[in-house]
């Protein structure tokens, strides 16, 4: 029997993308938890992570996941709870495709946008600039209610959210404090030495951060050359494809 998403299943996604208001919009932030500086593509694929989908890091990307095998349509108006509503030059650049939220009821959309995550209406600006609707039907097998579930239990954890945002932080202190340290006097670099390894020790839970937060870098810098290649001078897109590959084989990457 095949899998289907049920109006319950689609509420829920809305309420784990609710989770996220009024977190800080910034272009290309690449925050994970609710409060993380974010946009709007990042907010969309750091949802549907929570559910088990994955969907390209950019709007026109995630586009192209769409168009690619024909689950869209222009009809706003049949739009569904949380499929994807994109918009075209919003802001002057290379991809038609410039903006993306999550469809929620009413004409109203959830989205990374302007200062913050917000719910705002499809007003005759965004209904001027309206391109396509995605349907997120298409991810419907790779749909995770159990992970959606527990998901939502996480983030409504102000305490969990609290103590992976302490790591983080802790995680923040040894990057600066191992990054710099070749740069320090040589009577300093034992005392910032010694101070990462406390951290470590301090906190057990952060290596394993450390590890999961070089890789969403590497994911980062792998999806920012393989959308700058398609736009890089014939002589250097090999070179962009090259180091992509080897990021992905060496941090097994999407």
């Amino acid at each position: 029997m095949a899998k289907t998403i049920t109006a319950e299943d689609r509420d829920l996604i809305i309420e784990i993308a609710k989770q996220f208001l009024d977190s800080p919009y910034m272009f290309w932030g690449n925050g994970d938890l609710p409060g993380d500086p974010t946009d709007c593509s990042r907010f969309v694929q750091v949802v549907l992570e929570n559910v088990g989908i994955t969907v390209e890091r950019n709007s026109a990307m995630q586009w192209e996941q769409f168009s690619s095998t024909g689950n869209m349509h222009t009809d706003l108006s049949k739009a569904e709870i949380w499929d994807l509503v994109f918009f075209k030059n919003t802001y002057e650049t290379e991809n038609e495709i410039t903006h993306v939220a999550f469809y929620m009821w009413n004409n109203e959309m959830i989205g990374a946008s302007w200062k913050k995550v917000q719910i705002s209406k499809i007003d005759k600006y965004r209904q001027d600039h309206f391109k396509w609707v995605g349907k997120l039907s298409l991810f419907t097998k790779d749909y995770s209610k159990t992970k959606a579930n527990k998901n939502y239990n996480r983030l409504n954890n102000k305490e969990e959210i609290n103590k992976i945002r302490t790591l983080k932080a802790v995680n923040a202190v040894i990057a600066v404090l191992t990054s710099t340290w070749w740069d320090l006097p040589e009577k300093y670099q034992k005392i910032s030495a010694d101070y990462a390894k406390k951290l470590r020790t301090d906190y057990p839970d952060a290596r394993k951060l450390e590890t999961e937060q070089a890789k969403k870098v590497y994911q980062s810098v792998v999806d920012m050359l393989s959308y700058s290649w398609k736009f890089a001078w014939c002589t250097e897109q090999k070179k962009y494809e090259e180091l992509a590959n080897y990021l992905r084989n060496k941090f097994w990457l999407q």
